[in-house]
């Protein structure tokens, strides 16, 4: 069961958003007139899309709705209250009231109420993102072979632990949805009024290049915010599966990866259409695994490490310094877009084959490479982590005699590679139900190491992986942390993998 805690800090992470949103509106209403008859100033006069419209609209919505249940929750609070600080005790002896079905009503409002404040503050944002999906589906579908790939390479990475498939979609459509909308949203108000406190008729050139570079910081504040933001609520909501750097990094890159499909689509069909193999190459292929992916894995990384400290104040700090290094990133590639584009065209004189071939990619090291050999670093360093603590729990648990994990399977479970082998094998032998079954063997194998002594999860996960041996059940109190002897567990049948390993 989730911890109210980390319900009610995910709350107040979402309401960061609302603040920053609400500072641009402000904004937006204090701003000085804007009468410059220069024709290049119509960028910053343009009329509201209507998505934005949408939007705007939909946020005054999730905001009187969060309200709305804030208030239930403030009266169920109240309701709680024991009878006895309200009103005198009614005379005669105390009778005993039943109060376990109360209390059961009240968690699952205060449970309902929560997660809807939740939502009500972080989904009107989606709507910038669900326009672009829906109005060009026939773009979407192209990008979704490459973004899907990705995912699967992401789930694939996690050699030893992985998180829950469902929690990966989790991450994935909060960056689709959230991460691109709110940093759609943010942009899209600076446009309306940046011009309005930044114009300068004395020194025009220095005031563009004050608009440009301005845009660029906000764009990566914003942007990065709201995908670092939908990491933390992750990390709140579902502590149990991301408390190291290996688990930071894939859920952060998760989230990128969701933030760079719409602004793919975008760009392809809206903002650039008659550049859509190029847009396409520069996003879904070579810039994949960097850009938004990097910079949100950076971040990722840094939330990982953050649960790993014991002091308050390191953790914010790391956590902290993630996210200023992906602010950072961002700001850096979309000042320096601009130039690049012109060094381009420069150096491979205006061919386009050469600019998609060699500029692309250098301009992706260029502006993003350091990020992506970062994130890989730290994901390779957690890995040989999780793998030199498995290794002596692994081993120790195949002394016990239990069946559960053999010494064979000892080394099978510490090599990614030996892992893969044997899954094409039982692939090709068995089809998709061997390979599922084989899976599912190993990640109940790797979570009973990793579980805590001594808990009722311990004995389940032995329970279970017996039965997908096709063991006979053994009798053990769910407390008990000692292992059952070779004579309780029964005889030693040799799983289908040690034959084929």
């Amino acid at each position: 069961m989730r911890r109210p805690r980390g319900v009610a800090a995910a709350i107040v992470l979402a309401l960061t958003l609302s603040v920053s949103y609400g500072i641009a509106q402000i904004l937006y209403w204090q701003q000085p007139e804007i009468t410059s008859p220069l024709p290049w100033m119509r960028v910053w006069l343009l009329p509201e899309t209507e998505p934005f419209k949408v939007t705007r609209v939909l946020l005054m919505v999730g905001w009187s709705v969060a309200t709305l249940l804030a208030l239930v929750l403030v009266l169920s609070r109240r309701a709680a209250l024991p009878s006895a600080l309200l009103t005198d005790p009614p005379p005669g002896p105390p009778t005993a009231v039943p109060a376990g079905g109360n209390e059961r009503s009240r968690a699952r409002t205060v449970r309902v109420c929560q997660f809807g404040i939740l939502g009500a503050l972080v989904l009107p944002y989606s709507w910038m993102a669900l326009d672009a999906l829906v109005e060009y589906p026939l773009t979407l579908l192209v990008c979704l072979p490459t973004t899907t790939a990705a995912l699967l390479i992401l789930h694939r990475v996690q050699f030893y632990r992985r998180m829950p498939v469902r929690l990966l979609l989790i991450g994935f459509g909060w960056g689709v949805l959230v991460g691109d909308g709110f940093g759609s949203v943010m942009v899209t108000w600076f446009q309306r009024y940046a011009a309005g406190y930044l114009l300068d008729w004395q020194h025009p050139r220095d005031m563009i290049r004050r608009l440009y570079t301005l845009l660029a910081l906000n764009t990566g504040l914003f942007s990065e915010l709201g995908k670092a933001v939908g990491v933390a609520v992750l990390l709140l909501l579902f502590r149990r599966h991301i408390d190291n750097v290996v688990s930071g990094v894939v859920i952060g890159a998760a989230v990128g990866l969701g933030a760079n499909l719409p602004e793919t689509v975008r760009y392809m069909a809206l903002i650039d259409p008659g550049q859509e193999s190029t847009q396409f190459w520069m996003r879904q292929v070579v810039g994949l695994p960097a850009a938004h992916v990097a910079f949100t894995a950076v971040v990722g990384a840094g939330f990982g490490a953050a649960r790993q400290l014991s002091g308050r104040r390191d953790r914010l700090l790391v956590a902290a310094s993630g996210l200023v290094a992906a602010v950072g990133g961002r700001f850096a590639a979309a000042s320096m877009d601009p130039q690049l584009g012109k060094w381009k065209e420069e150096l491979f004189s205006d061919n386009q084959t050469l600019i998609l071939l060699l500029g692309v990619p250098l301009t992706m090291v260029l502006t993003s490479g350091l990020y992506v050999v970062v994130y890989m670093v730290i994901l390779r360093r957690g890995l040989a982590i999780q793998a030199a603590e498995l290794a002596p729990a692994l081993r120790a648990e195949a002394e016990t005699g239990s069946g559960t994990i053999t010494a064979p399977e000892v080394e099978l479970l510490l090599s990614p590679l030996r892992r893969f082998l044997l899954e094409l094998r039982v692939w090709r032998r068995d089809g998709t139900a061997g390979l599922r079954l084989l899976t599912r063997l190993h990640q109940a194998q790797l979570a009973l190491v990793c579980a805590r002594p001594s808990t009722p999860e311990l004995h389940q996960l032995r329970q279970r992986i017996r039965g997908l041996k096709g063991l006979p059940k053994i009798t053990e109190a769910p407390n008990t942390p000692s292992a059952p002897s070779a004579a309780q567990a029964g005889p030693a049948v040799p799983p289908t993998q040690e034959v084929l390993s």
